[in-house]
């Protein structure tokens, strides 16, 4: 295999240092600040060693892979790990070096991903049967810079070369790169590390900590409730289960999982189920994984703001920012124009020509807009972090398939027909809600067409389907006969899809199927258990669940997997309480398809 060459970036080979070999092992240091926590615990490195410098090879595209692995961007370690390295930091420091990291703690699923790659046991250990030093918390890969002018001593390879020059065997490189990674190796071993006779740049603690399957930086460890009063913490994920015990207001606890509406958690010392709509990531210090939620990663957003009412001017002037801000990436166009002739936007973030073309839409049923400030919120983070790196891949991001409904949801007015259609509803017993609630909970298009209920796949045959314009549940005359509908159909013909993906409110789970036709029903299910596996959501049968969808249409008339990702726990329209714990569970839904996309090409 051919290893990539060092990124420009990288710090450049330069000096050759002196090996001064001590008599005796020094005493390890501890870290400051010293908090007294377990040697077990996972701890940001740089946190505890600020000399140190990090850049980390498989969260960028810049490895052997050529593509990016994990999901997050500082180095973590256990802390008695930290603890060693900070003593190696020490000595070297003496010399005038430093040390460089390119990875530390590994999940068990980027792990898996790089096997997927590269099979091969000399170079990637095996995610269940190996040892994944990595994913233990205890092994580093690292080189070595001069610290006065920043630059890279000369090493016998690049990162991630599986050539014999990468090997511990000197024999075949300079002298200078030979005494570097000696250099490296001594103050290394001296300190508790050992090497891979395969790899100078590799290291393992001598101390073997347990493989941790749970741990992932990228996901916030500690979280509080965010309720009015208290939240129950039951036995089971149930509203009838159990109830363990309250916990209030700002009381803090630690995410085990995302089970369905569910977060599985351990509040002193008892685990259990609480609603996940009730819940948001702490700034509050886990004394075992040693991180800060920071606000879920929202706050790396500067242009999508908090809201639960995200409006289509709103969106239509993010889109514009995010474009022009990551000009590199993100284009804009409209795909076309609702009944009253507002466009409907999508964002592309990656190139049309991409090897892989993904396609997510939100916001078509008008009540259920939070779905378009996640969309947004996704494809501002997934900018930030260049989700190009993961693959050769274009998103096509349609955050409001129906903008003239999500108008009338959340302004609440109505114009002379849609009047008539409240009041034609109210005769047939439709609704007894007021016009203000009847408004909020509009599902419909301009024109009372449930647009999601206008694609050919079953339309007409859904048993409580409405013979006349409404807020929901009214097909149209024929399918696409709504402007938006005819959109989208004409956008999705535009490009060979790979995966579309729906996204609806509420009820935390997942649609996979329609009819009968495979290989496309299988392949749904196989991407579902994808989404799962990052989101925690149920899968759940379209059994008993109305036809005539996108969704539907996609994999009936044009066979291309796809999901219908159904958000939030409480009614929509949903209550902005909810944003954190939404786009925590969905944020690495698109890595994640990519990730599905390359597996089952």
């Amino acid at each position: 295999m051919t290893p990539i060459e060092t990124p420009t970036h990288s710090i450049t080979p330069s000096v050759t240092p002196a090996l001064s070999p001590t008599a005796s092992p020094a005493a390890t240091p501890k870290p400051t600040p010293d908090t007294g926590i377990s040697d077990a615990a996972f701890v940001r490195v740089l946190e505890y060693i600020p000399d140190a410098k990090e850049y980390l090879m498989y969260a960028t595209k810049d490895n052997f892979t050529g593509k990016r692995i994990y999901d997050f961007q500082q180095t973590y370690l256990r802390y008695g790990t930290v603890k060693k390295l900070a003593a190696v930091v020490e000595e070297l420091k003496g010399k005038g070096l430093g040390i460089l990291i390119w990875d530390g703690f590994r999940p068990v699923s980027a792990q898996q991903a790089l096997w997927d790659i590269c099979p091969d046991t000399n170079y990637v250990s095996h995610p269940v049967t190996g040892n994944r030093s990595h994913c233990r918390g205890g092994a580093v890969d690292l080189t070595l810079f001069d610290l006065t002018t920043g630059k890279q001593l000369v090493m016998p390879s690049n990162f991630d070369d599986f050539s014999s020059k990468a090997d511990r065997n000197y024999s075949d490189v300079s002298t200078e790169a030979a005494a570097n990674a000696v250099l490296l190796e001594t103050v290394m071993e001296k300190h508790g590390f050992k090497g891979y006779s395969k790899e100078w740049w590799h290291y393992a603690d001598e101390k073997e900590y347990d493989v941790d399957d749970t741990f992932d930086p990228s996901i916030p460890v500690v979280w509080e409730a965010n309720c009015d009063e208290y939240i129950n913490l039951r036995r089971s994920a149930n509203t009838t289960a159990k109830v363990l015990a309250k916990i209030y207001k700002g009381s803090t606890f630690t995410l085990l999982e995302w089970y369905g509406k569910f977060a599985k958690v351990e509040y002193k010392n008892k685990i259990g189920y609480v609603m996940s709509s009730f819940i948001k990531p702490s700034f509050t210090i886990d004394p075992d994984y040693q991180t800060e939620a920071k606000g879920a990663f929202l706050d790396a957003l500067s242009i999508v703001e908090q809201t639960g009412a995200y409006s289509y001017e709103e969106m239509c002037r993010d889109i514009n920012a995010i474009c022009n801000k990551y000009s590199s990436i993100a284009k804009t166009e409209a795909i076309g124009r609702s009944e009253e002739k507002r466009n409907i936007p999508v964002i592309i973030i990656g190139n049309k020509n991409a090897k892989h073309q993904i396609l997510i839409q939100g916001g078509i049923h008008a009540r259920e807009h939070l779905t378009s400030w996640l969309l947004m919120s996704m494809a501002e983070y997934w900018c930030i972090y260049n989700i190009t790196d993961y693959d050769d891949v274009c998103f096509h991001i349609i955050p409001m398939s129906n903008p003239d409904g999500v108008v009338i949801s959340q302004t609440g007015k109505l114009n002379s027909s849609q009047l008539k259609i409240y009041q034609n509803d109210k005769k047939l017993k439709y609704t007894s809600f007021s016009q203000a609630l009847y408004t909020e909970k509009w599902k419909a298009n301009a024109l009372g067409v449930d647009i999601n209920r206008n694609f050919p796949a079953g339309w007409g045959e859904n048993k409580d389907e409405r013979k006349a314009p409404s807020s929901e549940l009214y097909g149209g005359t024929a399918p696409f006969s709504s402007a938006e509908a005819k959109a989208l159909r004409d956008y999705t013909l535009k490009y060979d899809f790979d995966v579309t993906i729906s996204y609806h409110a509420t009820g935390s789970i997942i649609y996979y199927e329609y009819g009968n036709k495979e290989p496309v029903n299988s392949l749904s299910k196989s991407l579902a258990q994808s989404v799962k596996s990052v989101s925690g959501y149920i899968l759940a049968t379209s059994y008993g669940v109305d036809g005539a969808g996108y969704k539907d249409w996609v994999m009936e008339y044009l066979g291309i997997p796809s999901v219908t990702i159904e958000i939030g726990c409480q009614e929509a329209a949903l209550d902005k309480r909810e944003l954190y714990s939404i786009f925590v569970r969905n944020y690495k839904v698109m890595p994640e398809t990519i990730r599905w996309i390359v597996s089952n090409q």
